[in-house]
């Protein structure tokens, strides 16, 4: 009597075949981006305003 060796198929393996190999990249939406520039602009002007004034007044 050969024993065949028994192979029991991997319960995940449709869905472990289906996931992408390399990580995904989660970008912000452009609007964020957009937001977080203004907000750098203003600040600069306001430390500019600041420096020539001579502090808040």
């Amino acid at each position: 009597m050969p024993s065949a060796p028994s192979q029991a198929p991997a319960p995940n393996a449709a869905a472990h075949a289906e996931r992408p190999v390399e990580p995904v990249l989660r970008i912000l939406p452009l609007g964020s981006g957009l937001v977080l520039i203004g907000l750098g602009l203003g600040l600069a002007f306001v430390a500019l305003r600041m420096r020539q004034g001579g502090g808040l007044s």
